[in-house]
């Protein structure tokens, strides 16, 4: 059975458990957490805390971290049928559909209520991060091409010209065929690497070329997170909706 998810469940505080060796978020009425904890709450300042390694796994009493979705088109978190347990779901009629989640900072004034200064977004250099993924799955094909591929985008806005400062794209391998059933994807960052890590495109806002001094700056401040079906400059048809899962989003030290 879906459910929708209150926009009010993102603003919950939330404490750190240990589960394995992932750490959980979980609804909780303080507003502290362990200092061993290495996670941040979702009201926690941007840039804090370092060393961060968390995994949100949307099992029951999920905080919901990072109010993660498809282009505002409507989310719901199933229970049952992730991998395993809880998951998130969405649909969306999109060319390039992809979930993401947006720091306050991006676009002040568009869709403000959907956006989290959560531990997704924010000082990825000072938390030295180096690893994102998550599990995918597709139940509803939109319109699949043979040089589709599931990408990572990140993106800094510019408060002072209110408008993009800097866009890095990372695509894995293209997959001819849509994926089947549940698949796991795995991007490596490097926040603290002193030259733009291999396989980025990574560009300035007006579509330049990004240098290697760009890059520490880039990663001193992410506000927009996507991880999609789709690579950079390619424009693919859009005929249908899709019908998409994501579980287990990591992002951390450690894969």
């Amino acid at each position: 059975m879906l459910y929708r998810v209150c926009v009010a469940l993102a603003f919950a505080s939330v404490t750190a458990v240990a589960c394995g060796d992932d750490v959980q978020a979980t609804a909780a009425d303080a507003r502290t957490t362990s200092p061993d904890a290495e996670v941040a709450t979702p009201d926690a300042p941007i840039d804090s805390p370092p060393g961060v390694n968390f995994t949100e796994t949307f099992t029951a009493n999920t905080a919901d971290v990072g109010n993660w979705e498809l282009a505002s088109s409507g989310r719901m978190i199933n229970p049952d049928g992730g991998d395993p347990g809880g998951y998130l779901y969405g649909e969306v009629s999109d060319h390039a559909p992809g979930w993401q989640t947006s720091s306050t900072r991006r676009q002040p004034g568009n869709n403000d209520a959907d956006k989290r200064d959560s531990i997704f977004v924010g000082d990825y250099y000072t938390n030295d991060i180096k690893n994102i993924s998550a599990d995918l799955q597709v139940y509803q094909v939109g319109a699949w091409t043979r040089d589709r591929a599931v990408t990572l985008r990140l993106m800094r806005w510019d408060d002072a010209t209110d408008s993009v400062m800097f866009d890095a794209f990372l695509s894995l391998p293209d997959l001819p065929d849509a994926p089947v059933g549940w698949n796991h994807y795995d991007f490596p960052i490097d926040a603290r690497s002193p030259a733009v890590p291999p396989g980025w495109n990574f560009t300035r806002g007006d579509g330049s070329i990004g240098t290697d001094a760009d890059w520490a700056t880039f990663m001193h401040q992410i506000d927009w997170v996507v991880i999609g079906y789709f690579k950079k400059d390619i424009a693919y048809p859009g005929l249908n909706p899709w019908q998409l899962g994501i579980d287990n989003i990591h992002i951390g030290t450690r894969p």
